[in-house]
């Protein structure tokens, strides 16, 4: 029986080890897990949240926000969405406007802002263009977690494309950091050129985004990254999938001996091209939503464990980048960091198609893996940091704008009905969101460095 004073004890039904202890407590004491144990005595803490007959489970770690892409967003908005979403961790992308984090002293400017900004805990990857292959050892002495590359031109300096002559380099390079090198792959030159058609031919309605990237715009991307980062021995993963396809080509080379790991995202899980009639702009996403029977085929995959993480893509655009007339015209992303635990739970676990611990692998241990954060996050054993959230698995409730941190304003998902709802979210043993409220102070989110 433990005598020591705990700062703080959650009782509910803990996910501990891929088992789950009903009525079972986790104990945490200077901001990190001091244990897990049956029953909800035998310990004295200081505050005791009882969450009985609700989930507790390690905090979702979103593998893919872009924070500073449109700067109206920033990391106090989009950490506070994540607080209410019940994610404690954000990997944010390196993509930021004007310029990228390419070079070191733009990741320090950056690391500043997380400390200054940030609610939950941030960590950081860097860019690579085929000007900065030089930076890439330096940005992982700063506390890079990762890289990210572009294998299409999204924007000439905030994300521009590697070119296929400095891709091999790049790749070996990483190699030699011991980091992963993630890529967005989609085929520059397709693409553009379809687009280019499409916009004389005056087809600018909103499935025209989806017929200008057609699937072998990423089927061909993915195996070139695939291909070319065997050949240098670097850990790739694949961002933000949205076919089956390309998840078999990963699970190919990971059956050959590559070091591969993919990501989908709620919005290829849910949405099809015949959203695009009603919700046009607003699931403008690179890459697309695809055919009606893509999202079946990929909770199949990921029921079986052969997609490695979901993240939101979190891309807070202001409504006025959504409603331009013409599909082209109109910025790609979509906000989501908030509801992406709720979103997947829902219809991940309460529809059957994804266990509770396939829920929590993806959203936490995974990504925290794929990003040497493991396991000082990811986890709830002891020792770990203290990053839990509670789930009302019963609580049903509507998705609104009106209701959300982010300063979007807007969401995809507007008016949907949903079961499971974020109760508690504490980060490194304090609470940051509680009932409703972000009650976490603007500053107490650090910069997270990968582990050794």
């Amino acid at each position: 029986m433990n005598r020591h004073l705990l700062d703080l004890a959650i009782t509910g039904n803990v996910l501990f080890g891929g088992h789950v202890i009903e009525g079972g407590t986790v104990l945490i004491d200077d901001g990190r897990v001091f244990g897990v144990t049956e029953g909800s005595d035998g310990f004295q803490s200081k505050t005791h949240i009882r969450a009985e007959g609700k989930w507790v489970l390690p905090g979702a770690i979103d593998s893919h926000v872009h924070s500073l892409s449109y700067p109206g967003e920033g990391f106090f908005n989009s950490t506070r969405s994540a607080a209410a979403g019940g994610v404690t961790t954000i990997i944010d992308m390196p993509v930021d406007a004007p310029e990228g984090i390419a070079d070191p002293e733009a990741f320090r400017r950056k690391t500043a802002l997380v400390e200054l900004e940030s609610i939950v805990d941030v960590a950081l990857l860097g860019s690579v263009k085929d000007e900065t292959l030089v930076n890439i050892p330096r940005l992982k002495e700063e506390g890079a977690c990762g890289f990210k590359l572009a294998l299409f031109d999204t924007d000439p300096k905030r994300f521009p494309r590697v070119h296929d002559g400095h891709l091999l380099d790049a790749f070996s390079l990483i190699r030699e950091t011991g980091l992963t090198a993630g890529v967005h792959a989609e085929n520059d030159e397709i693409i553009k050129s379809r687009i280019e058609r499409f916009i004389s031919e005056g087809k600018t309605y909103p499935r025209a985004h989806c017929e200008t990237r057609p699937y072998v715009s990423e089927t061909e991307s993915v195996l070139k990254a695939l291909e070319i980062a065997r050949a240098a021995g670097v850990r790739l993963h694949l961002y933000h999938m949205s076919c089956a396809r390309c998840i078999e080509f990963a699970q190919y080379y990971r059956e050959e001996g590559s070091s591969v790991t993919s990501e989908t995202c709620p919005h290829y899980l849910i949405f099809s091209e015949e959203d695009m009639d009603t919700l046009g702009a607003k699931i403008r996403i690179n890459p697309p939503v695809r055919e009606k029977q893509e999202p079946g085929l990929l909770w199949s995959q990921l029921s079986k464990g052969e997609i490695d993480c979901v993240s939101s893509d979190h891309a807070p655009w202001p409504i006025e980048r959504k409603n331009k007339p013409s599909i082209f015209e109109n910025a790609c992303g979509a906000p989501g960091v908030e509801i992406l635990l709720p979103l997947m739970f829902d219809e991940g676990v309460v529809e059957g198609r994804i266990s509770i611990d396939i829920l929590s692998k993806v959203l936490s241990e995974n990504p925290a893996k794929i990003f040497r954060l493991f396991p000082k996050k990811g986890t709830l054993a002891p020792g770990s940091d203290a990053d839990i959230v509670v789930l009302d698995p019963g609580e049903k409730w509507v998705i609104g704008a009106e209701k959300m941190q982010t300063a979007a304003g807007w969401t995809p998902y507007e008016g949907r009905e949903i079961t499971g709802a974020v109760e508690t979210t504490v980060v490194r043993g304090k609470i940051v969101f509680r009932e409703g409220e972000v009650i976490g102070e603007k500053g107490y989110g650090c910069f997270v460095r990968p582990l050794s």
